[in-house]
């Protein structure tokens, strides 16, 4: 099962495959790990994107330690990592922590970018 974050309201799908393919919105992937420092860093920064992107994005949480294969399968070589996806597809990833104006804007500009 993997929890999803929108708004403080968790939802649980079968597969990962399954929450690409019903959300409405674009999905931004934090693949973390609970010993990642940087990616405890992160928790209130993607707090405050989720909320200031509310109407634009949903965030996801995938802990690589339980989802190994996510975690295989798309590369994921270093913590934190930022996948963005629109439409079911890989849109954009960043990697490292970054300040919530530096994510928003990232964020932003990629979805504008490739509309």
């Amino acid at each position: 099962m993997i929890s999803m974050q929108v708004r403080a309201k968790k939802q649980t799908f079968n597969s990962f495959d399954d929450l690409l393919l019903n959300s409405d919105k674009p999905l931004l992937v934090d693949f973390y790990a609970t010993w990642c420092g940087p990616c405890q860093l992160m928790v209130p920064i993607l707090n405050e994107v989720s909320e200031t992107l509310r109407d634009k994005i949903a965030v996801v949480k995938i802990d690589t330690e339980k989802y190994p294969s996510l975690a295989n399968k798309y590369q994921v070589e270093a913590l934190p990592t930022f996948i963005l996806f629109k439409d079911g597809k890989l849109w954009d990833r960043f990697e490292g922590a970054l300040q919530a104006n530096q994510l928003v804007e990232r964020i932003e500009t990629s979805l504008q970018a490739k509309q």
